[in-house]
């Protein structure tokens, strides 16, 4: 009788054993499973948790910051590689890279479009522009800039005797018949006007149902 007890107790003893070893094999087996990356983002952070070993790393993806000392559109347009044909010209210290009536600048490895300051020179208009009239004055516009043709009289500016069109802010009234295409609609007490570089604009419509878009404000360029 005493050898069938003790028998009962050592068989108990190793399924009580074997139970044990199965259920912590099961549990280091799902710790095992959840080794996997998570994601997910705060803002400009994306954060990634390793479950494994319980650490969490952090990288910040932001843009590239823009240079303080140009003017940008309000929609960014970022390119590649610069037209072909472009020309590269230092206005006050800063390069621009200038093609068809559209400005740009290096942005990072890119480059990305940004408006010309006033004063700045060209030697040749670009294709398309439109003579405008201003009683003794004479505008040309292209692509949301106006333009002058003016003469270097201080030799000692660093200016081509060939830049001979700058860049100008237009005075109030000035009607064009187009804006470009990423000009901002805003609403000020409850009329609708369009801004475009420091410049307001609001939609006429003639009587022959003619539209054309009419300066009523122009800001101080900043750079002068």
């Amino acid at each position: 009788m005493k050898i069938i007890n003790q028998t009962l107790s050592i068989s108990l003893l190793l399924v009580t054993f074997l139970i044990s070893g199965q259920v912590y094999g099961q549990k280091r087996g799902n710790n095992n499973n959840r080794s996997v990356k998570s994601e997910r983002s705060i803002g400009n952070d994306r954060v990634i948790t390793n479950n494994k070993v319980g650490t969490t790393h952090r990288y910040r993806t932001q843009p590239i910051r823009r240079n303080p000392h140009y003017r940008y559109p309000k929609h960014r347009r970022v390119i590649r590689t610069l037209p072909r044909h472009h020309v590269r010209i230092l206005y006050r210290g800063l390069p621009y890279y200038y093609y068809s009536g559209v400005y740009y600048t290096v942005y990072g490895d890119q480059y990305i479009v940004v408006m010309p300051p006033v004063g700045f020179r060209i030697g040749v208009l670009p294709v398309g522009y439109v003579r405008i009239v201003v009683g003794p004055s004479v505008y040309f516009y292209h692509s949301g800039v106006y333009y002058t043709e003016t003469v270097v009289v201080n030799k000692e500016e660093d200016y081509n005797s060939e830049e001979k069109y700058q860049v100008t802010s237009p005075p109030v009234g000035v009607e064009v018949s187009e804006l470009p295409e990423d000009v901002e609609e805003i609403s000020i007490d409850g009329k609708v006007l369009y801004e475009y570089n420091d410049v307001f604009y609001k939609k006429v419509e003639s009587s022959s149902g003619e539209i054309t878009y009419k300066v009523v404000y122009s800001k101080t360029d900043s750079n002068e």
